[in-house]
């Protein structure tokens, strides 16, 4: 894998070129100190989430007094109010809420730290704390380039990093598909949502594979600029609409994207022109768990389903104050 490969499937070079057959989408540069303080600061609630609290009956005003008075250093806060205001007016256009990514990657691993177990961004407060909270996006402002055979140990991050503010939408999980292409032809297809079983993609395989090969080799296949990368596309049951697949996502042939129900060896061992490889979850026993995707412990379940926001709260409070702990052993006694 080379650099250009990575750059090619950043969502600013693709979009331009793509936008009518995906979701409305808006661009906005990270400014350095927002950048700085998703890599390098402690885990701290944005000052506007933490009043949440107030909301829920089942504390008493000392509790809130206890949380908001003592512990919320409002100078140790995430503050950018210039970079706030541009996004939450672009959240606004987007219709109120929005689904936001870096470059490649969105913060699904983080979606146990949100309120309803949602990627559903209201505010650059909600956009902040999922960033903030994922893995997958470190991997983004760290370390796009670590798998590039090009990329030296001292140029693995990426310059032009970019915030993304997709207009939501209420996919169905099961409309969602991995397509692989080598050599520009889909050599295979998995269910994205590979831990479930549903009954369209068993029904409707057919018609499934005949939708998407249609409009990858009309739409995509000769003006996406490399010749191996994964595709990720969404289906609607009307098969017989223009506007049937929608583009998702484009992302490199190869780990780290994940193969799903395949395997890399045997994806970079298949041939160009073969029949296309569909697969599909068979256990009808399965449904969508989207804790389980992400190893997530079973003691966050509470906080994940929105069941207990309290947890959520201790959890964040207990993080802060271990980190304090731990800053302070480190500092020189001042004496």
């Amino acid at each position: 894998m080379r650099k250009e490969e990575v750059v090619a499937c950043s969502f600013d070079s693709w979009y331009n070129s793509f936008k009518d057959y995906t979701t409305e989408s808006l661009i906005f540069d990270l400014p350095k100190e927002v950048l700085d303080f998703l890599k390098n600061a402690p885990l701290i609630l944005p000052k506007n989430l933490i009043y949440m609290r107030k909301d829920n009956t089942e504390f008493s005003e000392s509790d809130e007094d206890n949380w908001t008075d003592e512990d919320a250093d409002d100078n140790k806060r995430p503050n950018f109010p210039d970079f706030e205001k541009v996004i939450n007016k672009g959240i606004e256009s987007l219709g109120g809420y929005a689904f936001a990514k870096l470059n490649w990657s969105a913060p699904k691993d983080a979606t146990w730290v949100s309120f309803g177990n949602s990627l559903k961004c209201y505010s650059a407060a909600d956009i902040l704390l999922l960033l903030k909270a994922s893995d997958f996006v470190s991997y983004d402002i760290l370390a796009p380039f670590s798998l590039c055979s090009d990329a030296p140990a001292s140029e693995q991050a990426y310059s032009n990093l970019k915030l993304i503010l997709r207009r939501w939408h209420d996919f169905r999980p099961e409309g969602e598909f991995r397509c692989f292409v080598k050599s520009r032809s889909i050599i295979a297809i998995s269910q994205r949502n590979w831990d479930a079983y549903f009954t369209f993609v068993d029904t409707e395989q057919a018609n499934i594979v005949q939708a998407i090969t249609k409009f990858f080799k009309e739409k995509v296949k000769d003006r996406f600029p490399l010749q191996n990368y994964v595709l990720d596309v969404y289906t609607s049951q009307n098969f017989r609409s223009s506007k049937c697949v929608k583009i998702i996502d484009f992302n490199v042939f190869g780990p780290p994207t994940d193969a799903l129900l395949f395997k890399w060896p045997e994806l970079e061992a298949a041939n160009p022109g073969q029949e296309i490889w569909f697969r599909k979850q068979e256990d009808k026993s399965l449904r969508s768990g989207n804790l389980n995707k992400y190893k997530i412990p079973i003691d966050l379940a509470d906080i994940a389903s929105g069941a207990d926001p309290a947890k959520l709260i201790d959890l964040v409070q207990a993080q802060v104050e271990e980190q304090n702990e731990a800053a302070a052993k480190e500092s020189p006694s001042q004496s």
